[in-house]
């Protein structure tokens, strides 16, 4: 076969066909469960291993249609991140001095047909693009409250010149 593969194709069963590429991210493939109505995803469950977290909040993220978030960041907080509606395109770039993937990058796409759960450690700059024709939503469950006196949320323009031009 000619030409290269692509490295978002998932397996058989639904999977990405590769790991994420950057240290300490992690996707929990979610699926969506038929019913006669039409369907169910469980988007959080205790239990699962990769869910090590005592939940502090939940925030619902709407985007307009090819809408961008800035590139950011968190000191202390883990983003447990869901597309729930339309395709989000998630940009990963791993900015942490210590990281063996330091300067990896990663593009994972997200939203209802395709249920993930993506967990962003601190210290990974991400950004969101909605690649829809209509409004995209995620959820976004974290273990730590947003304190809006001081908040642990570092942001870079989403055109910015300090990460690869990857969103």
């Amino acid at each position: 076969m000619v030409g290269l593969k692509d490295p978002q194709t998932v397996t058989a069963s639904g999977s990405r066909a590769k790991p994420p590429g950057i240290s300490g991210v992690q996707v929990r493939e979610l699926g969506n469960i038929l019913t006669r109505s039409g369907f169910m995803t469980e988007i959080f469950r205790t239990d699962w291993p990769v869910v090590d977290i005592s939940v502090q909040q939940v925030n619902w993220v709407q985007l307009n249609p090819g809408a961008v978030t800035d590139w950011h960041a968190h000191r202390k907080q883990t983003d447990h991140l869901v597309g729930v509606g339309g395709n989000i395109k998630l940009a990963l770039w791993d900015g942490r001095q210590t990281s063996p993937t330091k300067g990896a990058t990663d593009i994972i796409r997200i939203g209802a047909l395709r249920p993930v759960m993506v967990i962003v450690p601190p210290g990974v700059w991400h950004g969101l693009r909605n690649e829809s024709g209509e409004p995209a939503g995620y959820l976004n469950i974290i273990d730590e409250l947003y304190m809006h006196e001081e908040p642990d949320n570092w942001r870079l323009a989403s055109q910015s010149t300090d990460i690869p031009d990857i969103l």
